[in-house]
């Protein structure tokens, strides 16, 4: 008797992509070519489709929900590329993905209700995450910016442990003031408005440190793009002048503005003025002077979202966990201790 594994030998495709293909609940998600090939491999192999349906009973399927507009995934490749690692995950492990619901367009709770598993993507209110919880227990949520009072699992990275990291180096290493250009984040509830704009893991550090070792709060908050990045630089550069001895900056794009503002005055990133960043993309040393940033995981917060989905549903247990996956500073020209 054929099976799944053996008409994706055959037709050159995913387990996963071949069991999608072959159920009639999930095959809008597969290109008509590719549904067209594996159904044609399928009769020739004598495959036995009343084995899928039965296998089809369980399969794991994961509805996913992002607080991100899809102008707001185009526009930061962070999103895009958590998303990229459910994909591969999922892909990996024979797990079906929904179509991904903004919560800005309506959340069918229905469908929330039959998944296995529900992982929400960005930040929500508690309202919300108890809201899902009626009607799916299985809730998991990705970089959402708080532990939500244990009420749902959480993925995330240690976005405040390596802050506080990097402005103790900062001021081991530089003798003037320490400014921080930030986001806030939008807080949304389960009918797509934003609630609130709260603070990110990066920002409560910066606040907590400042206060802690007694230093100015030079904290400023910006639109995220790298014009506003550029002026606020500039702004700080003719407030502080030479007092201002360091500069953490919320993304690699907001450095890049940062770094455009100290030419402007004749300053160099790394030489008058320490500049650390976060995300740690491609570009970041490729630039003159080379970026100093923060690698944060990105694919590999999507991919073990999957992973700690699929263990959820197989251990029923009766409390949270947080998966912390840790970030990496990359130290280059614009600040490095060892150098």
């Amino acid at each position: 008797m054929a099976t799944i594994k053996d008409i994706s030998k055959v037709a050159g495709v995913s387990p996963g992509t071949v069991s999608r293909a072959l159920s009639p609940g999930k095959n809008k998600f597969v290109a008509e070519e590719t549904k067209q090939k594996v159904k044609t491999i399928a009769d020739q192999l004598g495959y036995e489709y009343d084995s899928s349906a039965k296998k089809a009973k369980n399969t794991i399927e994961i509805a996913v929900l992002t607080t991100m507009t899809l102008e707001e995934e185009t526009r930061d490749e962070y999103w895009r590329f958590v998303r990229r690692g459910m994909y591969e995950a999922a892909e990996r492990e024979n797990i079906t993905l929904g179509n991904i619901n903004r919560i800005q367009d309506g959340v069918d709770l229905q469908e929330i209700a039959r998944a296995s598993a529900v992982i929400i993507i960005g930040t929500v209110t508690i309202a919300a995450v108890k809201k899902i919880k009626q009607y799916n227990k299985n809730v998991i949520i990705v970089d959402g910016g708080g532990f939500y009072h244990d009420l749902a699992d959480v993925v995330d990275t240690n976005l405040g442990e390596l802050t506080i990291r990097i402005l103790n180096q900062l001021a081991a290493h530089t003798s003037g003031k320490i400014a921080f250009i930030g986001c806030a984040r939008n807080q949304m509830d389960l009918d797509g408005q934003i609630v609130a704009s709260v603070e990110d893991a990066r920002t409560r550090a910066y606040k907590q440190w400042t206060a802690d070792h007694h230093q100015p709060e030079i904290y400023k908050e910006i639109s995220p793009d790298t014009g506003s990045a550029m002026a606020v630089t500039e702004s700080l550069l003719k407030k502080y002048d030479r007092d201002l001895s360091a500069i953490l900056v919320w993304s690699d794009p907001f450095a890049i503005g940062a770094m455009r503002a100290l030419a402007k005055h004749q300053l160099v990133a790394g030489k008058d003025v320490a500049l650390m960043s976060f995300d740690d993309l491609e570009f970041a040393s490729f630039l003159t002077p080379s970026l100093s940033s923060i690698w944060i995981p990105k694919a590999e917060l999507g991919f073990q979202a999957i992973i700690h989905a699929k263990s959820m549903i197989k251990h029923k247990r009766h409390w949270t966990v947080r998966n912390i996956i840790p970030g990496k500073i990359q130290y280059r020209e614009t600040f490095n201790p060892n150098s």
